[in-house]
């Protein structure tokens, strides 16, 4: 358990945390992480404006990652954050994942997000909230 951690970001102050969190675990147990951000595939923005963006996240997560001797591996991935979760944690071959309980939503700060709640429901590895 913990070989290797996944953190999924929308870049949020609240996903932040999940990083920090993952960064720490992943120092203390000598795994790596593997970083992900979707681009939600109904998205209405321009999508080079918002693959800019999830590269600057990633990259973000690796330099962090990398001051702290911890090896990140970035996936930057279009797809439906609810739907496709489970399927990226399988082909990045993750044993845990550390995930923020909310994202960018104003809306989901009273409750956990949507995201983390189908994660929660459905991922049958350990996951670590990060509040």
């Amino acid at each position: 358990m913990f070989e290797n951690i996944m953190v999924p970001s929308d870049g949020s102050k609240y996903s932040d945390k999940a990083v920090e969190l993952a960064i720490e675990i992943a120092k203390k147990f000598n795994s790596k992480i593997t970083a992900v951000h979707v681009i939600d595939e109904k998205t209405m923005f321009p999508y080079e404006k918002l693959e800019d963006e999830g590269n600057e996240i990633l990259e973000k997560i690796a330099k962090k990652g990398f001051k702290a001797g911890i090896e990140v591996t970035e996936q930057l991935i279009t797809g439906d954050p609810l739907r496709d979760m489970k399927t990226i944690a399988k082909k990045a071959n993750v044993d845990s994942i550390v995930i923020s309980t909310h994202g960018r939503n104003k809306l989901e700060k009273l409750m956990v997000g949507s995201v983390t709640d189908r994660v929660i429901q459905t991922f049958d590895i350990p996951v670590i909230l990060a509040k």
